[in-house]
């Protein structure tokens, strides 16, 4: 149990106190319940001692589940004794746990669909900098499709003949020239700085920033599908 993440651990705890009999209501009791799980995964059992370790997980995972209002103290008892809200009773298990946290780290309804087959798996494996690489690789080949251009070209070459001002098959000629010019540097800058992580920003990105630089590149893949839609219909939609 104590080699499981913080919510992964909170969700197999949910789910016990979930699906506990009447007999076992004492569980509830969060010091019950640590010093239940302690005697449970206790190193010598036949000593009834308590794996402090295991308690200090749970303990932890406890504390987890009552900051997500998954529990809350019992309205009846004292500040030991807690029960479900409403929200942790539509948990069924801990794999429907483990989906909720993992939508509300990335939610897959602010991503664009083409984001959602490789990006966002690798984002929930922790796998942040590979994810960020995937998301603004996805833009890369979205423009170079959406425009018509060839593979020689790549990064802010592409983006700079895809959105030139004056003579890109992805700008707007009826925005005005000072848009054209800062949609063009948007795309540049973002294909630049982020899409090669060993020659353009630092590696070992936390789950924060990489959730922000994806955010980035699914909005400039909505941009890109916008533009395309404004082309002739014989190109190819982006993947779902």
């Amino acid at each position: 149990g104590i080699q499981m993440t913080l919510t992964s651990l909170a969700g197999y705890i949910l789910e016990v106190l979930l699906t506990v009999d009447q007999s076992d209501r004492g569980l509830w009791h969060r010091r019950n319940f640590c010093l239940q799980a302690g005697a449970d995964f206790s190193a010598d059992l036949r000593t009834q001692g308590h794996n402090r370790d295991v308690m200090q997980a749970c303990a932890e995972a406890w504390a987890w589940l009552e900051t997500t209002r998954m529990i809350c103290p019992h309205p009846e008892q004292d500040h030991d004794w807690f029960v479900p809200t409403r929200r942790g009773r539509e948990i069924k298990n801990h794999r429907d746990l483990k989906r909720l946290v993992d939508d509300e780290t990335l939610p897959s309804r602010l991503l664009h669909p083409a984001l959602h087959q490789d990006t966002r798996p690798l984002f929930l494996q922790g796998r942040y900098d590979l994810a960020v690489f995937s998301a603004f690789h996805t833009l890369e080949v979205a423009i170079r499709d959406a425009a018509g251009l060839g593979i020689e070209l790549i990064g802010t070459r592409l983006a700079s003949k895809a959105f030139n001002p004056e003579s890109g098959p992805l700008t707007d000629p009826a925005a005005e020239l000072g848009e054209r010019q800062a949609l063009m540097n948007l795309m540049c800058g973002a294909l630049g700085s982020y899409k090669n992580p060993q020659s353009h920003r630092r590696v070992g990105l936390d789950a924060a920033e990489a959730r922000e630089m994806i955010l980035i590149s699914s909005h400039l893949l909505g941009i890109v599908e916008s533009r395309r839609s404004t082309k002739a219909g014989n190109l190819p939609r982006l993947r779902d």
